[in-house]
């Protein structure tokens, strides 16, 4: 009796590590000139299989719904155009993707669960909005883009946002309203992020479904929306408290009477580190004044944030956002983006990123609070640093 139980308990075991698992079958079409490979990945998973005559299969461990990305070996060894073609993986089931190399990722057919092929066709609508906003600039302005010196880019980037909620908004309002239950609403609530009122995106939070409202990713979003009331100027800072690469509780309300430069930033972000040798320069012009570095990195891996810390060096306070602080008390939308608190604990100044040569607002407030004067980079250092946006794909991992 036993022996037949446990044998029961072991096919049990097997089939719930069976249906813990996403099958990935694709297919993809034309001559791909020996680069029989598929690559998938996202910031923090990478993987490849085979292409044999014409197909390919992934398996992959589920644990939470996942954003990645299909790219062909036949598009980097040809050096073509790559347009990232993601894929959202919500359920442990087996998924079809159909490709035509000739047509590019972007024309493949997906199917496996509802909230995919959801997801995918809410994509096309954004697309075809976005054509119906780059012939609108491009008739009011004479392009689809501005360069952010030209005379006329407040009126262009106040434009091209009113275009984003006549087009883009009702889309993503529609897709909630019509499927509260499905992952694609989760995750396509990041799209309001810059475009949506507080009140709005609120209302897109209100029309979930209780389950969804329950996914990690959703609760992100809420505390996001609290995090742009509590990140506004003259705002005060709710207390928090992360820890440092030892594991030590850092408190925010002990930095209180000093003025605290904040520092949003990860391992992966380029713009970050470069920004960090100016940053090491103007740390040193002003740290035995009345002001303290704070680094926060908005991180999911610990380690990899453990060894950029090890690698940076940077002699100021370390912390790892296990809380999500970045959107809950300051809304970060990108990395870097600097914050400047006063020592009553309320907010400044925000900035994103930190000047690397020396022309930031921050770096010169700081010139005007303790006399100094800003300390500019040497001229070999690179242009400023472009913000970089953190992606829904990101956010979920």
């Amino acid at each position: 009796m036993k022996k037949t139980i446990g044998m029961m308990a072991g096919v049990l075991l097997g089939f719930s590590s069976m249906a813990q698992t996403i099958t990935i079958e694709g297919d993809l079409a034309g001559d791909l000139k020996g680069h029989n490979k598929m690559y998938l990945y996202s910031r923090t998973y990478h993987d490849s299989a085979d292409i044999n005559n014409g197909h390919y299969t992934f398996k992959i461990p589920f644990k939470e719904p996942m954003f990645l990305m299909l790219l062909p070996q036949y598009v980097q060894a040809e050096r073509q155009m790559y347009v990232p073609y993601g894929v959202l993986f919500d359920r442990p089931v087996t998924y079809t993707v159909k490709s035509d190399i000739s047509k590019g990722m972007s024309e493949s057919v997906v199917k496996g669960s509802e909230a995919t092929e959801l997801l995918l066709a809410y994509g096309k609508e954004k697309s075809a909005a976005w054509g119906k906003i780059v012939e609108a600039l491009k008739s009011e302005f004479g392009a689809p883009w501005m360069d952010e010196k030209d005379p006329k880019y407040a009126d262009f980037e106040k434009r091209r946002a009113a275009l984003q909620v006549q087009y883009l908004l009702p889309l993503l309002q529609q897709l909630v309203k019509q499927h509260p239950n499905s992952y694609a609403s989760v995750y396509s609530l990041n799209d309001s992020r810059e475009m949506a009122t507080v009140a709005q995106q609120e209302q897109l939070y209100a029309g979930l479904s209780k389950e969804m409202k329950a996914t990690g990713q959703a609760k992100e979003f809420h505390q996001f929306s609290e995090g742009l009331r509590n990140s506004a100027i003259g705002k005060q800072v709710k207390d928090f408290s992360l820890p440092d690469p030892a594991g030590k509780p850092v408190k925010f309300s002990d930095l209180k009477g000093r003025y605290v430069l904040i520092d949003f930033w990860a391992s992966w972000c380029g713009p970050c580190r470069k920004s960090f040798p100016h940053m090491r320069e103007v740390y040193q012009q002003y740290k035995d004044k009345n002001l303290v570095f704070y680094s926060i990195s908005i991180d999911k891996s610990k380690p990899d944030w453990l060894k950029a810390v090890s690698q940076e060096n940077n002699p100021w306070l370390q912390s790892l956002d296990d809380k999500n602080i970045a959107g809950s008390g300051f809304a970060i939308t990108g990395v870097p983006t600097t914050y400047l608190i006063g020592p009553d604990g309320k907010i400044m100044m925000k900035e994103v990123g930190f000047d690397e040569n020396g022309n930031g607002e921050i770096e010169k407030k700081l010139a005007d609070l303790f006399g100094g004067t800003v300390k500019a980079a040497a001229p070999a250092a690179a242009a400023k640093p472009a913000e970089q946006k953190i992606t829904p794909a990101a956010m979920l991992q």
